[in-house]
């Protein structure tokens, strides 16, 4: 993907910024007013042949509903702002949550930028010990669960290489050799559950009756709560794809027990785990068979495995992490059939 790297610096400048919006939004321009607009860069990772941002764009006509701009140059940012599309006009009833609208995709600078709203992450009050986070989780719960429920029968598949484990990047091919190099004593072990679940997920895949959109990065992180109505939200949409809705689920469970470690004790961790469950099998209307089960288990040990691989790869590498979800993998695997 051909991209302007300089350039980028472009939309961190309010005055380019404000006319960019106007040309390229002016329906959205013509509704408010843009001679204040500010910027706050979230993610700024410019390079000289690298870029990922994230901005913020605030204006007081703006309220609490705010702008936000992803743009990489490397990763594709149009099917983000596709999928976003389609799940707004789809069917999400959005009335107790918020679901982000976007804007416009820049072919230029591969940037995607849409209407979010301002908050803290879920991860921020799980965090704090003495927060009641039932409502929380039931908002969450409720957001999933409306995605898992957006009619797909016109649906592309927006990310198609993320849509199974065995595709999804970065691929065996490269984080298997590099584990092998730099820490060999994780290899045998990683390898071999990779392995497994690439099966179980094939086999369990022909049975689904039909693929679901699944948010495909759902984790305590990617929940953002309103300061001003508590609602809540979703973000980070590039990773969504038609897939397996226990994937959702099980990943995050999973994020929420790693999140939580040392922060809640086990038992709380296991009661919130059932509580985020019970919401959204209330919110689909729908009671878990043992086979949906076994699957959410699958997605649990994905994620957990998936987090291993990050942390030993990355640089630089974080191996005690890596341990603690390699840990958990194997915890998962002795109360379950994989």
């Amino acid at each position: 993907m051909q991209t302007n790297i300089q350039p980028i610096e472009q939309l961190f400048d309010p005055v380019f910024a404000s006319a960019y919006l106007t040309e390229h939004a002016p329906n959205f321009a013509a509704s408010h007013n843009l001679s204040d607009l500010s910027i706050t860069p979230i993610k700024r990772n410019i390079g000289e042949k690298f870029y990922h941002v994230v901005i913020r764009y605030q204006a007081a006509s703006f309220g609490d509903i705010l702008v936000f701009c992803s743009a990489h140059s490397q990763e594709n940012r149009e099917q983000a702002y596709e999928a976003l599309t389609f799940i707004n006009e789809h069917g999400f009833k959005a009335q107790k949550v918020f679901l982000p609208k976007p804007l416009f995709f820049e072919k230029k600078f591969n940037a995607f930028f849409y209407q979010g709203m301002e908050g803290k992450t879920l991860l921020t009050f799980i965090r704090k010990p003495d927060t009641d986070l039932s409502e929380y989780l039931n908002q969450t719960a409720y957001w999933i669960a409306q995605l898992h429920q957006v009619d797909t029968q016109d649906a592309k598949n927006f990310n198609p290489d993320n849509s199974q484990i065995k595709t999804i990047l970065p691929g065996p091919e490269r984080f298997l050799p590099k584990i092998k190099k730099l820490f060999p004593e994780y290899y045998k072990q990683i390898k071999t559950v990779f392995e497994k679940l690439v099966t179980e997920e094939e086999q369990s895949l022909t049975h689904l009756p039909h693929k679901y959109l699944i948010h495909g990065d759902f984790h305590p992180e990617n929940v953002i709560i309103n300061k001003t109505d508590g609602k809540i939200s979703a973000i980070d949409f590039t990773d969504i794809c038609l897939g397996d809705w226990a994937r959702d689920v099980g990943g995050f469970m999973q994020q929420l027990e790693f999140m939580s470690a040392g922060f809640h004790s086990q038992e709380k961790i296991e009661a919130l785990q059932k509580l985020f469950v019970e919401y959204y099998c209330t919110h689909r209307s729908i009671s878990l068979l043992n086979e949906d089960w076994k699957r959410i288990r699958m997605y649990q040990i994905w994620t957990a495995l998936r987090s291993a691989i990050y942390f030993l790869t990355k640089a630089p590498a974080e191996p005690k992490e890596a341990k603690a979800e390699l840990t958990m993998v194997q915890q998962i695997l002795k109360n379950s059939t994989l």
